[in-house]
This record gives C-alpha cells, structure tokens and sequence, in this order.
C-alpha cells in the first residue's frame, strides 16, 4: 500500500497530507495519519480523498516531522542521510599542514552542505577537542569520526590540500539495514514502512 501512495503523488494534481503523528507500541514506531487529495489549480482548491491511511514506520533511528501538506514522497535505500547509520565509522587522522587552511575549512563545510543541507552539521562528525583551525595548523590529528562514504569523501578533498590521510575503524556492531522515508521537508530514517487504510477520519 505505501507502494501506491508513493506511485499517488507522481500525479502533479496530488497532494499528501500529514494529518497527526503519535508514538507506536515501541520507543522505536511512529504512526502517522496521512491522506490523499486532489489539486485544482485552475480554481486554487484541494479536495481531500476519503480515506485515510495509517503510515507505520518502524525502527526509527532519526527523523523530522511537520504536518500538513506535502507534494512528494520517496522510499530509498542509499542516501547520505543512511550513511551514519548503514557504514562503519571511521576515525580520520591527517598529517600535514594544509595549502590554506581558511579555504579548506570553507570547503569542508560546503561539502556538508551539499550532503546533508540544514539537516547535518560539520560539527556533528568533527573532533571538538581542539578548533578546527587550530587543529589543521598543529599539522596532524585526530580530524574526526565518520561513516566510511563521508569519511572517503572527507579523504579526497583533503588530499587535494596537501595531507596525508590515514583510517582507524571505530569498534562497533555491524550496523542494521535502515531505509529513508521523505514527504517534502518530513523524514524518518528506520527500518521498516508500511501502510494501511484506515475507516474515515480520524477523531
């Protein structure tokens, strides 16, 4: 069933609705109460569908809520929002002393940016012990902690400022599978989706 409201919204004409979010049976689910309604441009309205189905997510992780209307919704399974939570952490050590260490910190946080957008801070993966600049000037260190794509991806702009990059795999348990639900600015990242329809509105 969350395959057909998925496939619902690739009509320009719908739109999705978050009607409430409330907790499951475990710490973990989230329920929500979504719906289904047509848009009408010509006349500026939206005329909600009748029913109203029951989103399941389960084995939450991480997410962001908001209610109301959202245009898209996308199940994936790659995607760098996963990363912290289907890959091994790494921890980043760097030896040398960066070509500009202003621009490479710059750089860092653009390709932050473009990962994660307003969801993920630079500082959330960074060794916070010493200022970032201070750190690059010392010539080598502990840089940080990352999921292996990021930390790859960290690795190559810094090779491209002059520093040697080495690896160290944090000790953790192999992670689980999770998948990432997204409706416009909503997400959820756990481990398994589900929906089902439900009798009218809710009360």
């Amino acid at each position: 069933m969350l395959e057909k409201l998925i496939e619902t919204l690739h009509d320009d004409h719908k739109l999705g609705l978050i009607l409430l979010a409330q907790m499951g049976g475990t710490p973990e689910e989230v329920q929500l109460m979504v719906q289904m309604a047509d848009y009408d441009a010509e006349k500026d309205a939206i005329k909600p569908d009748p029913t109203v189905y029951l989103l399941r997510c389960l084995g939450v992780q991480e997410h962001r809520l908001s209610l109301g209307f959202f245009n898209r919704m996308v199940l994936v399974e790659d995607h760098p929002l996963l990363w912290h939570h289907n890959f091994p952490f790494q921890q980043i050590y760097f030896k040398g002393e960066p070509t500009n260490i202003d621009e490479l910190m710059l750089a860092l946080s653009q390709l932050y940016g473009q990962l994660y957008g307003k969801f993920r801070n630079l500082a959330d993966d960074l060794n916070l012990a010493v200022p970032l600049g201070t750190l690059l000037a010392g010539g080598y260190g502990l840089l940080g902690e990352m999921p292996l794509p990021l930390a790859n991806t960290v690795k190559g702009l810094l090779e491209q400022y002059g520093l040697t990059v080495n690896f160290v795999e944090s000790e953790t348990d192999e992670p689980p599978d999770f998948k990432l639900l997204v409706m416009d600015d909503t997400y959820f990242i756990g481990q398994i989706f589900n929906a089902e329809p439900l009798q009218g509105r809710p009360s």
